[in-house]
Formats: structure tokens, C-alpha cells, sequence
């Protein structure tokens, strides 16, 4: 037990040591602190997510229909096209465009109608000077875009003239049933020559609705054959009740003058206006139709099941807190045995009762503990003052913190007895930092990393942190284990490597 008191007493002794070895250097702690934090903020704030509007010049033959639609329609295609007018000079456009003028030309094609006959594709070329590979994907989408946006509006009036057609077909069917009505009102009244005369008037109208109702009856199949109908094939019964009607209206060709009761006659001619209603009734439903549902019936609506809706700067608020723990704890145990070997402490550790673990357990409980404290301002800071959703448990959270500030001081550690001035300790420090930036997922997102180079992520406390404060902070989850174990094993492991390498130096000569 008093070996045990001893240990205790040796090893705590580093806490006020090194506490007030940091505190006497405020201007340092300012630095290592305020400054990753100063970046950060300012990129948060700087930082727009939203697409990047294009001054885009078209080219287009002088007076051809293509360059009217363009100056009809450019202006309405979204926020991300300014529209900077239309020129039938590609050569002086591409000029503008390498004076950085515009920022597209978009180069309409020639004999559009022509080429589509052809059985192709008519073309936009899209004329860029970019030289950031993500900007030139950019363009490309951005051309996708628009260009859909064009197709959907070249098949938006193509259903609007079905629609007009179908109008016509209307007066067409309407026609149609006011002779069938007469005739049946000249066979109720047996006057047979009458009867002859609205029956061709008939076949007449009949002929029209055939003939104009081709168009809009295809559209409508395909419409229906593409998205499906709880009805069954409406276009089949149309087409069906169609040829019924002729048919019934055919029968009628030779009526006996010399009869008195024309009963079957008159069932058939009702029978041809029930149809003809029919007929009408579904023709004005698919009048009714807007063009743009046609051309476009589905869209997409998203919905999240996760408990809240963060703000940009609420997911990446767990991230900066990591970056920064990470940050801080990496730095102070960097220079912490650089700074002994120049002051030349580690002579006196060589003849003083205090062991290498001793020391590095010290060391440890004085950083966690200066470490943890800014932890939680931080935390309050985020929490209470900006307001960033806490879903989680608080357990789950402060392990995580322990676990992360753990392992960046073992790197730290480790780095602090590798270097041999302070200024390598530094700089080895902000690599970790920028190494941190763009494989842990606060920058790029790991799935977006090639898999062979995510192990250089997974060997960051960063990385581990991060997803395991976003999952607790914002979805509510509980503390991955598996992950937690992980950061906690890279720890431990660089615990011992810093042991044996502080070993290796207080060993007596």
C-alpha cells in the first residue's frame, strides 16, 4: 500500500507542474486554441453551399426559330443561368468567353429539325475555360440539366397540341351525338327518309372523331401502358367503344321505309349515344390533364427519419470540436518532452526515485485534466450558445471525449520523443492537423476517399470522433462500442511505444 501512496504521490506531482507550465504561457494556448478556431469559423460563415450561377453567351443562326426560342425562353430555365444574350458569331463569343466575360457559350445546333429526322441527337456544345477538374464536372452537369429542362418543354408542347386536337375531337363527338339523337327522334317518329339523311350526317361526324382522335388516343395509351391504371387498358376500351359505334352506325346504311315499328333500329342509336358519351367522357379527362404532369408525373419529395434537421453549422459542430481536441491535445504533448530535454529536466528524472511511467502517467493526468476543461467551455460554448441539438446521453459523450483526448496525447507523446526540437514537434503536430482536415471526414466524406487510402483515416482519433459525436450529438444514438474500442486500442498501443521510448531515454548510462 505504501509503495502504491508513493506511485500516487510521484505521478500527481506532474499535475501542477504542468498546468501552470501551460498557464504561463497564455499567448501559446491563445494560438493552439483560438487560431484552428479562427480558421474554422471563417470558413463557416464564407462558405456557400449552393450551386454556382453561369454567365452563359448562346450561338445561334441569326433570325432561325432556335434563336427566338432561346431569347423567349433563356431567362426562365433557373438561377443558375444568367442569361448574357444570343450572338451568331462563335468565334467572337469564344473571345468573350477567353476574356472571362461570360463563363459559357452555348453553341445551339443547325438544322435541329433536320438532324432529329435523321434518326439523332441534335447537340449543345458547351464551351468552357475551366481548369478546376470539379468546375469542368460542373459544367457538364449543368448542361445535363438545362438540357433535360429543354427536352421536357419540346414534349410539353408536343402533349399540349394532343390536348388541342382533343378539343377537337370534342366538337367532332358532339356533332356526331346531336345526329344520333336525331336520327333516333326520326325513327321514334317513323319517318324512315329523315332517318336517312341524319344517319349519313352520322357516318359523317363519325369519320371526323376517327381521323382526329388517332393522335390524342396514342398519347394517352402511352401515357397509360408507362405509368399503369387501376381501370384496365382505357385506351382499349375507347378504341373498342369506337369500333362499336361504326359498326352499330354501318347496320343502320338500309332502313325499311315500309315498316311501322323500328324498335331495334332505335336500341342500336342508343346504344351509339351511350358510346358516344362514353367516348366524351374520357377524352375531357385526359383534356384536363396538365401538360407539365404529363411530361414530368413524378417527382421526388424527400423526407428524413432522423430526430432533428441540422443547420450546416450543426453538423459540422461535432467536427470542429474533435479537430480541435485533437489539435490541442497532439500540440501541448508534442513539445511537453521536447521542452524537458532543453531545460534539461530529463537529467533530473535520470537521478531522481521517479520511474518513466510515473512521468508519462503524470503528464497524462495534467493534460487530460487542462484538456478536459476547455472541453467542456467548448462544449457549452456550442450547446448553449449556438445552439447545436444534443440528443444523445452525456455519459456516452464524455466517453468519447476521454477516449479522443487519450489517444491524441499518446500521438503526441510519441511525437515529443521522436523530435528533436520543438520546432519539428510543431511541425509534426500540424501535419496530424492537416492530415485530420482531409481524411477524418470533416472536409470530404470518407466514402469518397479510394479504400486502400482510408487507412490513413482510420489511424486519425479524428475520424473516430467525429462519427461517434455526430451519431450522439444529432441522431441520439449511444456511443458505438466497436468504434470507441478502436480509438481507445490506437491509444493504448501508442501509450506503450511513448513508454518504451521515454525508457530508452532516462535509462541511466
Amino acid at each position: 500500500m505504501a509503495r502504491f501512496f508513493r506511485f500516487f504521490i510521484r505521478a500527481s506531482a506532474f499535475l501542477r507542474k504542468e498546468i501552470f507550465e501551460v498557464l504561463r504561457q497564455p499567448r501559446l494556448v491563445l494560438s493552439l486554441v483560438l487560431g484552428p478556431f479562427l480558421i474554422l469559423f471563417l470558413f463557416g460563415i464564407g462558405y456557400r453551399n449552393q450551386a454556382r450561377p453561369l454567365r452563359t453567351l448562346f450561338v445561334a443562326e441569326k433570325g432561325s426559330p432556335i434563336a427566338r426560342q432561346i431569347q423567349d425562353y433563356a431567362t426562365t430555365l433557373g438561377p443558375q443561368l444568367i442569361f448574357m444574350g444570343v450572338t451568331d458569331t462563335q468565334d467572337a463569343a469564344i473571345q468573350r468567353l477567353r476574356r472571362g466575360e461570360v463563363d459559357l457559350v452555348a453553341v445551339a445546333p443547325t438544322n435541329a429539325y433536320e438532324t432529329i429526322r435523321n434518326n439523332q441527337q441534335a447537340v449543345f456544345t458547351l464551351y468552357h475555360n475551366e481548369i478546376d477538374p470539379f468546375q469542368a464536372e460542373y459544367v457538364k452537369y449543368f448542361g445535363q440539366i438545362y438540357v433535360n429542362e429543354v427536352n421536357r418543354r419540346v414534349l410539353r408542347t408536343i402533349t399540349q397540341e394532343g390536348q388541342s386536337q382533343a378539343s377537337t375531337v370534342q366538337d367532332d363527338l358532339e356533332a356526331a351525338r346531336a345526329s344520333a339523337a336525331d336520327l333516333r327522334q326520326a325513327l321514334e317518329r317513323g319517318d324512315a327518309a329523315a332517318a336517312h339523311q341524319h344517319q349519313r350526317a352520322l357516318s359523317r361526324d363519325l369519320s371526323a372523331v376517327e381521323l382526329a382522335v388517332g393522335a390524342s388516343l396514342g398519347l394517352l395509351t402511352n401515357v397509360q401502358q408507362t405509368l399503369g391504371s387501376d381501370n384496365g387498358n382505357e385506351a382499349s376500351q375507347v378504341r373498342a367503344s369506337l369500333t362499336d359505334v361504326r359498326q352499330n352506325t354501318n347496320s343502320l346504311n338500309e332502313i325499311d321505309t315500309n315498316r311501322v315499328n323500328y324498335r331495334p333500329e332505335i336500341e342500336r342509336v342508343a346504344k351509339i349515344e351511350g358510346d358516344l358519351a362514353t367516348l366524351e367522357s374520357k377524352l375531357k379527362e385526359f383534356q384536363r390533364i396538365d401538360p407539365t404532369v404529363l411530361v414530368s408525373p413524378f417527382r421526388s419529395e424527400p423526407k428524413s427519419v432522423a430526430p432533428v434537421a441540422p443547420r450546416i453549422s450543426d453538423y459540422f459542430a461535432p467536427a470542429v470540436i474533435v479537430l480541435l481536441l485533437q489539435h490541442l491535445g497532439v500540440t501541448l504533448a508534442a513539445l511537453s518532452f521536447v521542452r524537458e530535454r532543453q531545460l534539461g529536466t530529463i537529467e533530473l528524472f535520470r537521478v531522481s526515485p521517479i520511474s518513466s511511467v510515473e512521468t508519462l502517467l503524470g503528464k497524462y493526468a495534467s493534460y487530460l485534466l487542462f484538456a478536459g476543461l476547455l472541453a467542456a467551455i467548448l462544449t457549452a460554448l456550442l450547446i448553449f450558445g449556438l445552439r447545436v441539438p444534443m440528443l444523445g446521453l452525456w455519459t456516452g459523450y464524455t466517453l468519447v471525449i476521454i477516449a479522443l483526448l487519450f489517444t491524441s496525447l499518446s500521438f503526441g507523446f510519441v511525437i515529443s520523443l521522436m523530435a528533436q526540437t520543438d520546432n519539428q514537434a510543431v511541425q509534426y503536430s500540424m501535419i496530424m492537423l492537416l492530415t485530420a482536415v482531409f481524411f477524418s471526414g470533416f472536409f470530404l466524406s470518407l466514402d469518397t476517399l479510394w479504400a486502400p487510402v482510408r487507412v490513413i483515416s482510420w489511424a486519425l482519433p479524428a475520424t473516430y470522433g467525429i462519427l461517434l459525436l455526430q451519431n450522439i450529438m444529432l441522431r441520439g444514438y449511444l456511443a458505438n462500442p466497436n468504434l470507441l474500442f478502436s480509438l481507445t486500442a490506437i491509444g493504448v498501443v501508442l501509450f506503450f511505444m511513448a513508454l518504451l521510448l521515454l525508457q530508452r531515454q532516462m535509462a541511466r548510462s
